[in-house]
């Protein structure tokens, strides 16, 4: 399944086709008295030379991932402003593994190749590159809250910040307990009736079981947790909450 494109404007992963939008702008101290064409193209030469100049290391999108809707625009008449929209979409290049779609770093360059009057691009603003990455709608910063009770040193309050970051659709990824230090993590799937399922990855213990309820709530944004893993002297067992900042 495709998991849809977030560009730099904060759009979320979904699983149809994902329209992004830009202004292109007329500088310059005045408007003019008729409509302006704009005509506008993907340049890949424009991400090879910002990268040669700024020391990034940015990849062209797949061709098969996206669709410049418009390729020319009109700035009417004492106006600055025009409208540019793209799609991204599933093509033969499926995304199937958004970690590895964010370290390729793809962005998208798109520049205006000329103007219906001859009008001067500028070199510095006549085009724009989409920095491009993946994210869910849970993907963000979320405050946890709650209780371990360890079987003989008793409970301790769960008070911290955790960031929760993108798998795939459905599913993020964040620190296990208050252990997130250490290594240990914990994957968070959203089912279809807003249950969740708790997979235990990194250094977190492999028989880690839910109990009770553990569902996420989408009208607070809220994630309630009930998990536990035996250790020396019994089970360790985590009462947690987290609510999206």
């Amino acid at each position: 399944a495709f998991y849809g494109v977030v560009a730099n404007n904060g759009l979320t992963i979904q699983s149809t086709p994902l329209s992004y939008s830009f202004n292109v702008n007329l500088s310059g101290p005045q408007t003019l008295a008729q409509d302006v064409t704009v005509n506008l193209a993907v340049d890949p030469a424009i991400l090879t030379a910002y990268n040669a100049a700024n020391g990034t290391t940015y990849q062209p999108l797949p061709a098969s991932l996206y669709q410049l809707t418009t390729t020319s625009t009109t700035i009417k008449a004492g106006q600055r402003l025009a409208p540019v929209a793209i799609m991204f979409f599933s093509g033969s290049d499926k995304i199937t593994n958004p970690t590895a779609y964010n370290d390729a770093n793809y962005a998208l360059p798109v520049r205006v190749t000329g103007t219906s009057n001859n009008l001067a691009v500028s070199s510095n603003y006549g085009y724009k590159i989409i920095s491009l990455k993946l994210k869910n709608q849970y993907d963000g910063t979320y405050q946890a809250t709650g209780v371990f009770t360890h079987p003989t040193a008793g409970a301790r309050a769960i008070n911290e910040e955790k960031e929760l970051q993108t798998v795939d659709l459905n599913t993020i990824q964040t620190n296990f307990a208050d252990l997130g230090g250490s290594g240990w993590l914990m994957q968070l799937k959203v089912n279809a009736d807003n249950t969740v399922t708790l997979t235990p990855k990194g250094a977190a213990n492999t028989g880690t079981v839910q109990f009770g309820v553990n569902r996420y709530n989408p009208a607070t944004k809220t994630y309630t947790l009930n998990y536990k893993y035996t250790g020396a002297g019994g089970d360790r067992v985590i009462n947690e909450t987290l609510t999206r900042k």
